[in-house]
Parts: C-alpha cells; sequence; structure tokens
C-alpha cells in the first residue's frame, strides 16, 4: 500500500495483516504523510519504504550494518533527499493475539522516518528534539506520548 503526497510517497511491504491493518488506518495515515510532508523540508519527491520484517532478518541487517548481533526494533537506512528504507521487527508491533499494535506500529514508523530526516537521538540536545517530535506526532495521530515530559 502507498500512500503520497506532493512532496513524500511511503509504501508499506508486508503481509495481508499490514494489509488490513493499513485500510483501517486510513485516518491515522493521513495524518502521518500531512505531519512529514510538514517536516520535509527538500523540494524534490522522496519515497519512503517502510517494510515489516522477522527478528531473524532485523538481527542480519543489525548485524551488517550497524556490526550489532541482535535484534532491534526499526532500521532506517537513508539515501538522498531524505528518502530511504525502514525495517521494523514484527515482533515490537504484534500484540500476544498478533494482531498489529497501532501504539507501537506508528511510533517506530515515526521514528524511523525521522531518522530517515536526519534526526538521531546521539546526544541530549537531538535526543530531546526528537522525543518532541515523536510525541507531537503521537498526540496528532489520537495516541499515547512515547516520552515523559
Amino acid at each position: 500500500m502507498k500512500i503520497k503526497s506532493k512532496r513524500l510517497i511511503i509504501e508499506f511491504i508486508g503481509n495481508s495483516d499490514l494489509k488490513k491493518f493499513l485500510s483501517k488506518s486510513k485516518n491515522r495515515l493521513n495524518k502521518l504523510l500531512s505531519y512529514f510532508d510538514t517536516l520535509h523540508l527538500g523540494s524534490e519527491q522522496t519515497l519512503i519504504s517502510i517494510k515489516i520484517v522477522s527478528n531473524d532478518e532485523i538481527k542480519s541487517l543489525n548485524k551488517e550494518f550497524r556490526k550489532k548481533n541482535k535484534v532491534t526494533d526499526v532500521l532506517s537506512f537513508p539515501d538522498e533527499h531524505a528518502s530511504g528504507d525502514i525495517a521494523i521487527a514484527d515482533s515490537y508491533i504484534l500484540n500476544k493475539n498478533k494482531t498489529i499494535n497501532a501504539q507501537n506500529f506508528f511510533m517506530l514508523v515515526g521514528h524511523g522516518i525521522l531518522h530517515l530526516f536526519d534526526y538521531s537521538h546521539y546526544d541530549i540536545q537531538s535526543r530531546n528534539n526528537m522525543r518532541f517530535l515523536e510525541n507531537m506526532l503521537m498526540d496528532l495521530l489520537g495516541l499515547k506520548k512515547i516520552h515523559e515530559d
């Protein structure tokens, strides 16, 4: 499934459960697109691909690109103009009954996109900026804030 604006195209790659979840989440997806369209400073259209992957796949990616031999929740692979790919581990977004948890899904999507937009959390000021933007997104989506103020 793809969502588009003038400056952004976000493509989601996953199984039929993801497609059903996305179909039910159109209002939040439109808000997410609008939010990041506002943050996008480039004039060129940006393509972001978001793929839901297994723990084995994200562990392999983490080992190959970050030299960390462990499962992680989300990885971002930036290209030019804030475009790139995002991998999200399915174990971090699935509830016990194997349905997608909207809170965790949108938190990780937002976190990954912020990394593509060159935000980081590796020093205190950058971490505070990123947390602020993540909380604003979650509030806009009608979900629980991720970080305490």
